[in-house]
């Protein structure tokens, strides 16, 4: 394309948008050194008007180049703005401006009823704002308001530009030459005109001779009025207004409220034309919902009382879903930015944040993608603030699950995990009660190296280094919510270390039945061995605990019966299972296996005497006295509630002793451990 301007920038060769009213083909555009920062580039190739007359060529470059440097010496919040000043080389004329998505004549093109009313207001209210600069400070008539120089940036807002047939030092009321004269067939489909567009000028500007003035501007304002918020969105004229009557507004065809406006404006005299004031004044844009963007939009020149009072009002607009208000794009375009811009401001953290975070939780208001790229960076710093009130720490933790689903990975790691640890070293009760709530959330979401290594550590620390009991309570209570997801190891030898140590230094009733309840699911969780092992020689000395209630130790007494009962069912199950696996061998070899009978022992020989051993086989050898009967043996201890005999190798371990079933209140007297 060969121009000095495309060579600086990464730009897409593929125009945007482009139509012979406007000229310009709309190129986006990026900085090489900054990607993400956008740009439009306006360009034009001289070899579009060769086959032109050479007036006519002369006219149509003159009135790109006037487009480009009025643009550039007119500066306003709804003025299209220039960034890169114009650029003519032997081919081609460019200039870069902020970006742009299109017109609104493109927007018209494809969806005539895409845009709301509200949406449509808004447009037509940036648009006038636009306009009362002109005529009130720059003293020019633009004399080119059409959908075609009307341009829509990536926020929503509209723009004004094709300022290329304007003309400077016009007052109010009077008319003077117009530069060019609307020929009767003049228009042709697809070919390029030195002259705006004839159906949205002036009847002033068609008659002959012709003038021209600040009030052409109303009117051509009135017809692209009319043609965006009539019911069928069509344009009121079909080619230039010669003898135009008002009659033709048809006032069914619009809003009540425009229709006694349009009839001021679309008049053929120009002199009973309302001014620009006067239209951004009327009962068109006393829409409170308009009212409520457009302050919204000027936030920053408010005062704080005035920031704050409409802050505070501004949930009540939003809370109804079907609110035109509160529609996606405008959200989107419309308040979510401005509320964001707000954040620049510390003393409205408290009113801005909430609202945000309420509508980001709607449906569809926003996506990852939106959220990193137009939200994020905005709401990053305050993760990292040094003063922000309670309050939006507490938001911030109690919807952190939310903003992690939004941020990217590396966010989430870099951002969001530091501040969730930055608030378990604050004992804040508020706060630790919000962060440990989520701490069970987060392990799905973070490394599992990283909840075991950093988050337990801190909350293990906060457990040991505070001296408020409400705050321990809080952190046993989080770790009875998100222990099952460590290994058992670090369960055993961590988390249980931590607890011991606890117990030497608080023995609070309150510390005391929150470790009950951990014990209790950490049995459970651990299994019988670990129980017998690990918890019940932790629980049972606080039993003997005085500053416990009855109440409490008859808690704590009723837990640590039931932590033995399931050590006693688990040993139980075992000694069965093997009693069963004996009797399945034994039936396997044909009977039953085990030490060999009396019956089969081997004789053993009986001792003899000196004279016996001498004669043996003779007549003098002495009879050996009968054996002396052997002493019955003992019967075994009786078992104790169904329990199996001791050396039977069935399952009633420690000799037959267990626990009632069910567990009395009290520990049985009548039970004991075998004999001696």
């Amino acid at each position: 394309m060969g121009n000095k301007i495309l060579t600086q920038y990464d730009v897409q060769k593929e125009p945007c948008y482009y139509s012979a009213e406007l000229k310009w083909r709309l190129h986006s555009a990026s900085f090489k050194e900054r990607p993400d920062d956008k740009l439009t580039i306006f360009l034009f190739e001289k070899k579009h008007v060769e086959k032109y007359a050479k007036n006519t060529k002369e006219q149509i470059l003159e009135g790109l180049r006037k487009d480009a440097s009025s643009l550039q010496r007119l500066r306003h919040p709804h003025i299209l703005s220039v960034v890169e000043a114009m650029c003519e080389e032997r081919s081609t004329l460019a200039f870069a401006t902020k970006p742009v998505v299109g017109t609104v004549a493109q927007l018209l093109e494809h969806n005539r009823h895409e845009l709301s009313n509200l949406e449509m207001k808004c447009g037509l209210l940036d648009l006038a704002e636009a306009i009362q600069f002109l005529h009130q400070d720059a003293k020019t008539a633009h004399l080119n308001v059409s959908p075609y120089s009307v341009f829509i940036s990536p926020q929503g807002k509209w723009l004004l530009g094709g300022l290329g047939h304007s003309v400077s030092g016009v007052q109010w009321g009077q008319l003077v030459d117009c530069p060019f004269a609307f020929a009767p067939g003049g228009e042709a489909p697809g070919q390029l005109s030195h002259e705006p567009p004839a159906r949205y000028a002036a009847p002033e500007m068609c008659n002959m001779p012709s003038k021209c003035g600040l009030e052409s501007d109303i009117f051509a304002l009135g017809l692209l009025t009319y043609e965006l918020m009539c019911s069928d969105r069509q344009p009121l004229l079909r080619g230039a207004p010669r003898g135009f009557t008002p009659n033709i507004v048809k006032q069914s065809a619009v809003p009540q409220d425009l229709y006694t406006v349009l009839q001021k404006i679309l008049t053929a005299n120009p002199t009973e034309r309302m001014t620009i004031a006067a239209f951004i004044n009327s009962e068109f844009f006393m829409d409170v919902n308009v009212r409520a963007i457009r302050f919204l939009e000027q936030l920053n020149e408010k005062d704080e009382t005035q920031r704050v009072t409409f802050l505070k009002g501004l949930p009540k607009l939003l809370a109804d879903p079907q609110s035109p208000l509160c529609s996606q794009r405008v959200l989107r375009e419309r308040i979510l930015p401005r509320l964001c811009s707000a954040l620049l401001f510390p003393a409205l953290y408290g009113v801005v944040v909430p609202i945000i975070i309420g509508l980001l939780k709607r449906d569809k208001v926003s996506d990852c993608a939106h959220f990193q790229a137009k939200m994020w960076p905005c709401l990053k710093p305050l993760y990292t603030a040094k003063e922000i009130p309670i309050e939006v720490v507490t938001l911030f933790l109690k919807e952190l699950d939310l903003q992690v689903s939004l941020a990217s990975q590396a966010d989430q790691q870099a951002v969001l995990l530091p501040f969730l640890l930055r608030c378990l070293e604050l004992q804040e009760p508020v706060i630790l009660n919000e962060v440990l709530e989520k701490v069970p959330y987060l392990h799905k979401k973070f490394e599992y190296r990283q909840v075991k290594d950093q988050i337990l550590p801190r909350m293990l620390q906060l457990l040991l280094s505070s001296s408020v009991v409400k705050v321990k309570v809080q952190v046993l209570m989080g770790l009875s919510r998100i222990f099952e997801i460590f290994d058992k190891t670090t369960i055993t030898d961590v988390i249980l270390t931590t607890f011991e140590k606890l117990t030497k230094t608080d023995r609070t009733p309150a510390v005391c039945m929150c470790l009950l309840g951990c014990y209790d699911a950490m049995s459970k969780f651990l299994g019988p061995k670990a129980t017998a092992e690990k918890i019940i020689p932790l629980i049972a000395p606080l039993l003997m605990e005085e500053s416990l209630s009855l109440e409490q130790w008859e808690t704590q007494l009723s837990v640590c019966k039931k932590l033995m009962q399931r050590v006693e069912a688990a040993r139980r199950k075992e000694y069965d299972s093997k009693k069963e696996l004996q009797a399945e061998a034994g039936a396997a070899l044909g009977g039953e296996v085990g030490m060999p009978s009396r019956a089969e022992e081997p004789k053993q020989a009986e001792p003899q005497d000196f004279e016996s051993l001498l004669f043996a086989g003779t007549a003098k050898a002495r009879q050996a006295p009968p054996a002396a009967a052997s002493p019955p043996k003992a019967p075994p201890p009786p078992s104790v509630g169904g329990g199996l005999d001791f050396m039977s190798g069935g399952g009633g371990g420690l000799g037959g002793f267990s626990f009632d079933t069910p567990t009395p209140s009290a520990p049985s007297t009548s039970t004991g451990i075998g004999a001696g």
